[in-house]
């Protein structure tokens, strides 16, 4: 069995347990590491940098739903070997870190401008799906499944991108329709409502209709929120919002960067523990509050930054008609988080007050559901205001020949 040669087994030779268990664990970060540093160092590849990057969150969250529904074991589930670094009991056919990693290998090495990064990605993703092998958390096949997972969503891609300007061609009257609805003073706040009560409907019909797994880390609602932020990221990146510096840009960047992160529990990831807890700094060493800080630090600098600009952009809006859209969607956006927060404090209060147990189990799916789904509306706010901007009140670059963006005329 090819397993039995490759894996570690019950006599793991120490020093290369350790390089696997490194490898495995940790190969991820060296691979985001190159790629933010080809990015940082070539400013004309970041669209295509943020681009891979929705599309990586896009193949996670498939091969997961994959995984789900082939139900197929990992090898220290079957008792084929211990445990050798921390995995949760979950299918593991296709490999995620396979797909995720081939995937953006394969579309780095489409790009002549990232090639090299490519080649040290694909480089890295041979080397992760031996180590993981190794340390009993996947069997060949599923490392085999998430290489060819991936092959196939980085042509997909690729296909997609070379038919978006024949398309757009021929939808240019369907496009000027949306984007006149988009454009609309009331689309944020609807878009909100519409979701509230997406989201009610979802909790009161839970678990029977759906399945609690559709709300927790890493479901179809969290990966679709983590996609959100990075759209949006990919849309600052892109087109950067009229009458904003590069500065205003890179500090609203930063901060979706942030969310998405968060949303994707990088965090909790690197030191056990959500940074943003009390009780981290309380019981954290040293070194952990100090690389903390250290990520914590251009974060706030961001939101001071974008809190300090917010007032005259805020009147800027509020004076040019065209661009009241946007200002009522990031009022809308201001709405959902102080509900999310309210959400998230609720059951602490129940607690507190001795009433969380007389609480009905359809109550407490409800509100799950609107806390969860309603941070999925934060980035679909943030998007839409973006697209607001950009518009603003004509959008009469969509109706440009040459299909090149421009800013509408000041009405």
């Amino acid at each position: 069995m090819l397993f039995d040669w490759l894996g570690a087994g019950f006599a793991p030779h120490a020093a290369l347990l350790r390089i696997a268990s490194l490898l495995a664990e940790g190969s991820t970060w060296l691979c985001a590491a190159l790629i933010v540093g080809a990015a940082w160092m070539q400013p004309p590849v970041r669209p295509r940098v943020a681009l891979i990057l929705v599309v990586a969150g896009l193949v996670s969250m498939l091969s997961r739903e994959i995984a789900a529904v082939l139900a197929m074991p990992r090898p220290f589930m079957l008792g084929l070997s211990p445990l050798h670094i921390p995995h949760d009991a979950r299918p593991g056919l296709p490999s995620t870190h396979a797909s995720v990693m081939f995937t953006v290998a394969f579309m780095l090495l489409t790009d002549r401008r990232l090639r090299a990064v490519g080649w040290a990605v694909l480089a890295m993703a041979v080397l992760t799906g031996g180590a993981r092998i190794y340390v009993g958390v996947h069997f060949p096949l599923d490392v085999m499944a998430g290489a060819l997972l991936g092959g196939c969503v980085a042509a997909g891609a690729q296909a997609v991108l070379m038919a978006t300007g024949r398309l757009r061609e021929s939808a240019r009257p369907q496009l000027t329709a949306v984007a006149r609805t988009l454009s609309h003073p009331r689309s944020g706040p609807w878009l909100l409502v519409g979701i509230a009560l997406g989201a009610t409907w979802i909790g009161l019909n839970m678990p029977l209709s759906f399945r609690p797994s559709l709300l927790q880390q890493g479901g179809a609602i969290g990966n679709s929120t983590l996609i959100g932020y990075l759209l949006a990221a990919l849309f600052v990146l892109r087109m950067r919002p009229p009458a904003w510096s590069k500065r205003d840009a890179g500090a609203l960047l930063v901060v979706l960067l942030a969310l998405a992160a968060n949303e994707a529990g990088l965090h909790v990831a690197l030191f056990g523990i959500s940074i943003l807890k009390a009780r981290f700094y309380s019981g954290g060493t040293l070194w952990q509050i100090a690389v903390a800080l250290a990520l914590l630090a251009p974060i706030a600098i961001a939101a001071g930054w974008l809190l300090r600009r917010s007032h005259g952009v805020w009147r800027s809006a509020l004076a040019r008609r065209r661009w009241r859209a946007a200002a009522r969607t990031v009022a809308s956006f201001g709405v959902a988080v102080v509900t999310i927060r309210v959400l998230d404090g609720l059951p602490g209060l129940l607690l507190d007050a001795g009433m969380l147990s007389e609480v009905p189990s359809a109550m407490h799916y409800l509100l799950l559901s609107l806390e969860e789904i309603l941070e999925l509306a934060l980035p679909l706010l943030a998007l839409l205001a973006l697209v607001q901007l950009r518009l603003g009140r004509h959008p009469t670059w969509l109706r440009r020949g040459d299909g090149a963006p421009r800013l509408a005329a000041t009405a």
